[in-house]
């Protein structure tokens, strides 16, 4: 999906795209609330430090200034507790077989790890 700010770092791009999945998951539990389902805190797991720095740190420091308060919806659902980011290193981020071109073995690693078969 396109970003419809530019970004003026590879971070800020990060948290942009952050940003829209927070918004996405919290639309999906405000769905399965509606049918009783599931709905504690969402977990988001992301792979830039920066990021994931950006939206654990509630102090807008002079070099985060600059990003827009749309954005920050992000610092303020983990401030609520209705969100959690963790890290999740490169070599284990599953997603990336949806958004990358992988080799062979990185591919069967993560399909597997979406429990998919071939």
């Amino acid at each position: 999906q396109l970003q419809r700010t530019v970004a003026a770092s590879s971070v800020e791009a990060e948290y942009q795209a952050t940003a829209a999945a927070v918004r996405e998951a919290l639309w999906l539990r405000k769905l399965a609330g509606d049918f009783d389902l599931c709905s504690d805190t969402i977990g988001i797991w992301m792979d830039s430090q920066g990021a994931l720095s950006l939206g654990n740190n509630p102090i807008t420091s002079v070099r985060s200034k600059h990003i827009d308060v749309q954005h920050h919806l992000v610092r303020e659902r983990v401030a609520r507790g209705e969100v959690a980011l963790s890290y999740c290193s490169t070599e284990d981020m599953v997603a990336d077989i949806l958004t990358k071109a992988l080799g062979e073995i990185k591919f069967k690693k993560f399909r597997n790890g979406m429990g998919v078969m071939a």
